[in-house]
């Protein structure tokens, strides 16, 4: 079983009070009390020796009886006291969580509420000298709620394969649309939410940004079964246009040599004067035009010929919006 620091450091927290609670324990027993091979266990046990109080002198390690573990596959821990002793908290340490929990509490659903506010209850009456850690108004900009009890239902509705019915702003047509989808996963990339889901209306996987999600429901209707539809990697980026998509050939100006790596390419030629063309699948035609609009003056349509006649269109009528002359 191969597991890393983060783990490792768990299980050493939960084994050391556990043997210094019970006493000498067999190596079998106590691998299946934390749910590890026992070979695991004598690894750890093995990193365990070079922990121990500030100071890391002989005497501040925490010492592990390696005779008995290797003779008998019995532990015996030594010199490890202070890990029995209760926490205490200093009222800036109690005063963090209490932000950290306060903050939470804010976007909880019911299920939930009851747990943190347990723990205010304590850590709001724990300090080191005795005294009640301040009491924290802790206030969460609206947005912020909605967006967690938006991603509560649609994570309650993937549990029970349900359908949603969306209310969805499309920037590119400045309008609201009406859905039905499927709802597959949700995920998070760069700083924003988005669920994944087989939208009925496209007859297809779409990928839809939380923050506009303008309403939701839940419906009582169960999920389609989608056999090839599985959670998509967005570690490649968002964009991912399928196969059938149109091809468009752009030619890129050293400014714009960027768009080759922030975006997917079929294709990627050198040009004279450090220029760069690439082929790209466009799902949107709508979507190239707003990049080239970026991208200008540095990017031009090679072809189809289609896409470069609709981004002159759109460039002169941004002009005409800016009181320039058409191009």
């Amino acid at each position: 079983m191969t597991t890393g620091a983060k783990e490792q450091v768990g299980r050493l927290l939960a084994l050391v009070p556990l043997i210094r609670r019970e006493g000498d324990m067999r190596l079998e027993d106590a691998a299946a009390r934390l749910g590890v091979p026992p070979e695991q266990l004598v690894a750890d046990l093995r990193v365990l020796i070079y922990c121990g109080w500030p100071g890391w002198m002989p005497g501040d390690l925490i010492e592990v009886d390696l005779d008995a573990l290797d003779g008998d596959s019995v532990i015996r821990i030594h010199n490890a006291d202070y890990l029995q002793a209760p926490l205490r908290l200093s009222a800036a340490e109690a005063s963090a969580i209490t932000v950290a929990l306060r903050t939470l509490r804010e976007s909880a659903d019911g299920d939930t509420l009851e747990s943190l506010d347990r723990a205010l209850a304590k850590i709001e009456t724990v300090a080191e000298d005795g005294q009640p850690a301040a009491h924290v108004d802790v206030h969460v900009p609206p947005g912020q709620r909605e967006n967690a009890a938006l991603r509560g239902r649609l994570a309650q509705a993937i549990a029970d394969g349900r359908q949603v019915r969306l209310t969805y702003y499309v920037p590119a047509r400045d309008e609201n649309t009406e859905r039905t989808v499927d709802p597959v996963e949700l995920v998070d990339s760069q700083g924003m939410g988005y669920l994944q889901a087989w939208c009925h209306q496209a007859d297809g996987r779409r990928l839809f940004r939380l923050d506009r999600i303008v309403a939701d429901e839940v419906l009582e209707t169960a999920v389609d079964v989608h056999p090839d539809l599985e959670p998509v990697d967005l570690g490649d980026g968002l964009f991912r246009p399928e196969e059938g998509s149109p091809l468009v050939t752009l030619r890129l100006a050293p400014q714009a040599r960027w768009v080759a790596e922030y975006y997917p390419v079929e294709a990627v030629r050198e040009r004279r004067g450090n220029r760069l063309e690439i082929d790209l699948r466009v799902a949107d035609p709508r979507w190239l035009v707003r990049l080239l609009l970026r991208l200008a003056p540095y990017a031009e349509v090679v072809g189809p010929q289609e896409y470069a006649d609709a981004f002159t269109v759109a460039a002169q009528q941004a002009l005409r919006l800016y009181g320039g002359t058409d191009a």
